[in-house]
């Protein structure tokens, strides 16, 4: 939908900023918006190159051989099934039936972040503001798109 919104409101004449909390694929906002795209900011997925270890350049290599082209939203969805069977794997066996066994887990879960070049902890987070840590603490990419293609303004992290 963010391209077509963002194509009516510069047809519209508006001049304002847009923007997203999803990442958005580059070549569909290149198709369908074109230069009108052109400031669009989005958080994208937790994966931009400068923040790549050499374990999310090989998911990214075969994602690409599997996909045909890098979406920057895979840079995010690659953290929840290694959070799942990761937790599982504190939680114990008797999680993977009773959920409630699993959330037990998710406070006190933290491991090294495997997709970073930096050594930080991958845990749940969001007790501060949802009283329970329920997401997942992934890098927060902020980008501007411009002709073309994302590019990164900062990287942010949501901390409890």
């Amino acid at each position: 939908d963010a391209p077509l919104l963002i194509r009516t409101a510069r047809e519209l004449n508006y001049k304002g900023l847009l923007s997203t909390e999803t990442a958005q694929d580059a070549k569909i906002l290149a198709e369908v918006a074109g230069k009108a795209a052109n400031g669009f900011i989005s958080v994208g997925g937790a994966s931009t190159p400068q923040i790549r270890s050499a374990e999310m350049e090989s998911f990214v290599k075969r994602y690409v051989k599997v996909a045909g082209e890098w979406n920057d939203e895979a840079g995010t969805k690659v953290y929840a099934l290694e959070m799942i069977l990761r937790t599982l794997k504190v939680a114990g066996k008797k999680a993977v039936t009773d959920v409630e066994e699993f959330k037990k887990a998710l406070p006190k879960f933290q491991v090294t972040n495997p997709f970073l070049k930096e050594p930080k902890r991958l845990k749940y987070v969001g007790a501060a503001y949802f009283k329970q840590p329920r997401q997942i603490g992934v890098p927060m990419v902020v980008n501007v798109f411009e002709d073309g293609q994302f590019k990164t303004l900062f990287i942010g992290s949501v901390e409890d």
